[in-house]
């Protein structure tokens, strides 16, 4: 599976009005479950996950997270992603001791553990551009991200 079609295959959630990450965990990971893509496990599993290992990544302008869990609770291989209309508090990847105001959510849930890194060096590639990440910000709705990412860079 490519990784636009792991976008393709997820569920989106724009300009979503939540106070905390729980909050935007809970909502795509009922989306993800309704849509049957995760087992029911996914979102405790998440939480876990979370806890051991922050995903908060510090950029110049716009922080993102990138949340995800090991594929036992997970059906078929999807790509969530969240834009914020407030920012939420995430713990940062590097240093799990500083807090980040986080925006734009890409929750990663992914059969396959090698599947992970080869979507992370794209995920990786695309945050470098904050044009980029202002336009997932502004986008309207799936198809506008769907077309973002996609004219883009390819994927």
């Amino acid at each position: 599976m490519e990784f636009i079609d792991f976008i393709k295959n997820g569920v989106f959630e724009i300009n979503l009005e939540v106070s905390t990450k729980e909050d935007v965990f809970r909502i795509l990971c009922e989306r993800l479950y309704k849509n049957k893509k995760v087992r029911s496990g996914f979102y405790q599993a998440l939480i876990r996950r979370e806890k051991k290992f922050p995903t908060g990544l510090l950029l110049r302008k716009h922080n993102i997270a990138i949340p995800h869990a090991d594929p036992d609770n997970i059906i078929q291989s999807s790509i969530a992603i969240a834009t914020l209309k407030n920012p939420v508090v995430f713990q940062c990847m590097d240093n799990e001791n500083k807090s980040i105001e986080v925006r734009i959510i890409f929750l990663l849930a992914l059969e396959k553990a090698h599947s992970n890194v080869e979507v992370l060096k794209k995920i990786m590639l695309m945050i470098q551009d904050e044009l980029f990440l202002q336009d997932l910000l502004q986008a309207k709705n799936r198809d506008n991200i769907i077309r973002i990412i996609s004219q883009k860079y390819e994927i």
